[in-house]
């Protein structure tokens, strides 16, 4: 699992700042429970490394913006993502094992 120190890193923020570890720890660790749950993965299997990095850099640059994506010249229109990217989206539906449908009894 990629590490605090190795996210700053791969964030641009000095390697000496550890400040926002706890924060990027967070991240981490929220990126990797978001791609278990939907991916339905077994307690055996790993999210890939480079896949944890790219959600934890949309989440950490979320942050900022509060996940603003556009907005027009006079403010009057904002889009705000509630998901991932389309590139990581895609990766997760890759990784994600099948459900089970269940069917609920009438009474």
């Amino acid at each position: 699992m990629i590490t605090p120190q190795e996210m700053r890193l791969r964030l641009g923020i000095d390697p000496s700042d550890d400040a926002q570890d706890p924060l990027i720890a967070l991240l981490l660790e929220g990126a990797n429970a978001y791609a278990r749950t939907y991916c339905r993965l077994r307690d055996y299997e790993d999210v890939p490394d480079h896949l944890i990095v790219q959600m934890t850099q949309e989440d950490y640059g979320r942050l900022e913006g509060a996940g603003l994506s556009s907005a027009t010249l006079s403010g009057a229109a904002e889009y705000y993502r509630s998901s991932y990217s389309d590139d990581v989206m895609g990766a997760l539906r890759a990784l994600r094992h099948p459900g089970t449908v269940r069917r609920g009894t009438h009474a």
